[in-house]
């Protein structure tokens, strides 16, 4: 192989989008398979690449590039992951900070449908859901980064269902290294990175160590000027609140507003302005890597790493209420000659703009790795792997029993004055404000593993290999929950639940047609085959084969399959979650086509939520096609056609949350009750459960009134996608005058994507009507264009999210402009520059609540240091 083209494989094997070719072959010699043999992920047999599969990669320089601090934020610039080019954290989610990875966008409620591993490694789960936070893993550490969108199962078992990303940390520095980067954005918002590491070696091993720390302040909803509560201009609702400072008397369905009793002004407040989008944070990380040559034959590798993440979100909606009050309060203010009305109102004045609610995620794992050659040609590699996290999530809210015995004192040392809240006494406010929802997890994960893989056999296409393991793996999840006064909860759930895994598996590599049988139209043949047996012992087991082809028609061009089935097995959350009434929403937009305004919009919205009996693995079918075509010396060409059958999808009832059309489903009469007129109806529908920070159903009912519906949002196996699509990438290399010039492109097109929300329903077209009413674009796509002269490095990035359809709603495509540019004082400093959406573009709009389709960080600049000694 000419050297500008071997150049141009490595460059474009550890640049953006890669589409590898397994062309690693016995034939070849060593030096060229060093620098081919790039991916670790997608195979069990060292010395090959993964046969038939896309890789999508990073390596360390372009990670930098990239201007990012964690790994969750590298991942939102990949094309094919569900947080492109938006936010990538779940900040409206009071008790989550962050989502985990999710290629093409199907993990949805059942978790992870992506497997994420460090080093070829699982990670522990960390929080409510058994999600993985790879935004704990500082992108310092990293020396690359692998994306496999293809199913995995049959080397790695569950999650590999939409494919497998593979974090894999520096294994080898000199001396020691530090960075600091120093960011703003929109409103007061900044955030300051420092990590660091040192490396040293010594006669037969080496040490790498790594430090991350991160601090963050919060942004909020009045920061994005594109976030809106009104939308009544644009035919929308208006989603502002009248629970003020001063609110409101509603009476005959009519408002009047504070103090002055006035029916043409009415009291409103935003809603999300004092929401925290990013929450408040402090992130700690520390790695260790070390690698000893025990004796000729035995190796040892560890990896150690904790991480520690204390957030503290803010949301408005903790500190507003709507009660009823009566004539006995001393502080009664009557309309008319009505002896009771219902104020809307807020604690503001008294206890802040929002509650703040303090979370802390703590998790430490370490993965050691014994490896012994057996014999010139087989290796025998034991792995154990251990992880712990915890995590607790502290909600203060409004102590409604409190409120309600102060709404209905009849003295004013133990009234509360809804009308002017700054004329209650001191004693009153601190009862109602004593109400604190606590929820806890205690998650372990331990893996020990074998794998042996060596040479079987020389055939005419060159060296037949093989792999062979065994692993158990043993998981356990421990909930706690806790709501009342925050010295004496009146409600306390725990829910502690194991299981263990048992697996077998193997994979063979067969080189058909090599350099030496060769013949026209096949310069190269290879075939993989990889098969795996998982036995759980609390929802049965799952076998899961995959065929892998690569075939060299000519030297410069690249044909390769695969077909496979893999499989998610439902999380310890799922299992353990308790059947529980919650409030949903205070108020009802989601409502049946003949439902009136006035008065059901204002009437709260129930759900049922928990895991049913029964629930068992989603299961895939997964197929991939594709071509890798050496256009030029300097150009390489990828395009690959996937698909998606996934099964028994572990899911809510999503139908709830698209509104009207759900209620004319007959398939759905099962899943809700519309204006239920007492708790009794609900039960004898669905059952009698708790109800979640309240002694009852009966009490929500009695605090909210009568909800307009009570829905069945209960997880279970509830339907089925199927969709397919093209993968792109383009890569050019070229030295021109200036200096060296490099272009790269690379995307996803959706062909299609078909839901069936509930068993029986029918396939509903997603992009076309929306996914749990979510935008979804067919088409995403990144062109990055870079310059390096002397010391100089300059790019520019166009990140192109494209537009998408919710029933008849029409969501506009986005695209943002990223700049980076580095100079280097010496070969072991140097100074960065990065804008992130350098034009401040807004998300597309959409006619809902925050009037976004999507939430994006707007522009975003920072600078940073880093030097090597």
């Amino acid at each position: 192989m000419p050297l500008h083209k071997l150049s141009l494989a490595v460059l474009a094997g550890l640049s953006v989008s890669i589409s590898a070719s397994a062309i690693a072959q016995s034939s070849q010699t060593e030096d060229e398979e060093e620098y081919e043999v790039i991916a670790v992920t997608g195979t069990l047999i060292e010395g090959v690449n993964p046969v038939g599969s896309n890789v999508i990669g990073l390596n360390q320089e372009k990670i930098i590039e990239q201007g990012v601090t964690s790994a969750t934020d590298l991942l939102r610039r990949i094309p094919q992951m569900a947080d492109f080019n938006s936010v990538p954290e779940n900040t409206l989610s009071s008790s989550i900070p962050f989502e985990p990875p999710q290629i093409r966008g199907i993990g949805g409620l059942s978790g992870m449908a992506t497997l994420v591993m460090l080093n070829g490694s699982r990670l522990v789960p960390v929080g409510p859901n058994n999600w993985v936070d790879s935004s704990m893993i500082p992108a310092s550490l990293l020396e690359r980064v692998e994306v496999i969108p293809d199913g995995g199962s049959s080397i790695y078992g569950s999650d590999a269902v939409a494919g497998v990303i593979n974090f894999i940390p520096k294994s080898d520095m000199d001396g020691g290294e530090i960075s600091v980067q120093y960011g703003v954005g929109h409103g007061d918002y900044d955030s300051l990175d420092v990590s660091g590491g040192f490396g040293t070696s010594w006669d037969k091993g080496n040490l790498v160590t790594a430090f991350s720390y991160g601090d963050r302040s919060p942004m909020f909803g009045k920061d994005q000027s594109y976030i809106k509560d009104n939308l009544t201009d644009v035919g929308g609702a208006d989603y502002r609140s009248t629970s003020c400072s001063p609110g409101n008397i509603l009476l005959n369905n009519t408002l009047y507003g504070l103090p002055g009793l006035d029916t043409s002004a009415p009291n409103y407040c935003s809603t999300y302005d004092d929401q925290s989008y990013y929450p408040e944070e402090e992130r700690y990380s520390i790695f260790a890597n070390v690698n000893q040559e025990l004796s000729d034959r035995l190796t040892l590798d560890v990896l150690a790493y904790y991480s520690r993440r204390d957030t503290t979100d803010y949301d408005p909606a903790d500190i507003r209420g709507s009660a009823t009050i009566t004539s006995d309060n001393p502080y009664f203010v009557a309309v008319g000659d009505e002896t009771s009305n219902t104020v809307s109102f807020s604690y503001a004045d008294v206890w802040g703009k929002a509650g703040e609610n303090p979370s802390m995620y703590d998790q430490w794992q370490v993965t050691s790795s014994l490896a012994y050659q057996m014999t010139d040609s087989w290796k025998l590699k034991g792995t154990l792997n251990y992880g712990k996290s915890s995590w607790y999530y502290h909600d203060y809210k409004i102590n409604a029993d409190a409120q309600l015995a102060a709404l209905s004192a009849n003295t004013i040392e133990n009234a509360l004055n809804p009308y002017d809240i700054s004329q209650t006494s001191a004693s009153v406010l601190s009862g109602i404000r004593n109400w604190r929802d606590d929820t806890s997890t205690n998650q372990d994960i331990a893996e020990v593993k074998l794998i042996a893989n060596g040479e079987l056999f020389e055939t005419a296409g060159g060296m037949m290999r093989a792999a062979v393991g065994t692993e158990f793996r043993e998981e356990s999840y421990f909930r706690s929950t806790k709501s009342g006064k925050i010295d004496n909860p009146s409600t306390v759930v725990d829910q502690d639940i194991k299981r263990q895994v048992k697996s077998v598996f193997g994979e063979i590599y067969i080189p058909i047609i090599g350099d030496d049988n060769m013949i026209p139209g096949v310069q190269h043949l290879d075939v993989s085959i990889s098969g795996r047996y998982d036995k759980y012992d609390d929802v049965g087991s799952s076998s899961n084969p995959k065929i892998a082809v690569t075939w060299n028609p000519v030297d410069d061009l690249t044909v390769r399959s695969t077909w496979g089935t893999s499989f998610h097995a439902p999380a310890l959350a799922d299992l353990a979650a308790p059947l529980t009434y919650e409030l949903f929403l205070p108020i009802s937009p989601l409502r049946a086509s003949d439902s009136p305004f006035v008065p059901d919009f204002f009437k709260p919205s129930f759900i049922l939520g928990g895991a049913s009996e029964g629930i068992k693995p989603e299961t895939a079918e997964t197929m991939s096609f594709g071509t890798d075509w050496y256009a030029t010396d300097s150009m390489k060409v990828s395009l690959t056609y996937w698909s998606i059958k996934y099964e028994d999808r572990l899911d809510q009832n999503a139908g709830f949350f698209f509104g009207p059309a759900y209620y004319d489903e007959e398939v759905n009469n099962d899943y809700y009750i519309l204006n239920p007129a007492s708790a009794e109806d609900v039960i004898a529908k669905f059952g009698d459960y708790p109800a979640q920070g309240f002694d009852s159903l009966a009490s929500m009912f009695t605090i909210f009134g009568s909800p307009y519906v009570v829905s069945d949002q209960r997880k279970a196996n509830m339907g089925a996608y199927e969709i397919d699509g093209l993968d792109y990438s383009l890569q050019y290399f070229q030295d021109i005058d200036l200096g060296e010039l490099e272009f790269t492109l690379s995307g996803t097109y959706v062909l299609n994507r078909d839901k069936e929300n509930v068993k029986g329903a029918g396939f509903n077209d997603t992009l076309a009507l929306g996914d749990f009413n979510s935008a979804i674009s067919a088409f995403n796509s990144v062109a990055t264009l870079g310059l390096r002269r002397d010391d100089w490095f300059f790019s520019g990035t166009i990140y192109y999210r494209g537009s998408a359809d919710v029933a008849e709603e029409h969501i506009d495509s986005f695209t943002t402009l990223s700049l980076f540019a580095s100079y280097d004082f010496s070969m072991d400093t140097q100074v960065t520059f990065n804008i992130d959406n350098v034009t401040d573009e807004d998300p597309p709009f959409r006619n809902i609540d925050e009037g976004v389709a999507y939430k994006s960080m707007g522009r975003y600049m920072s600078v940073g240091f880093r030097t090597r000694f």
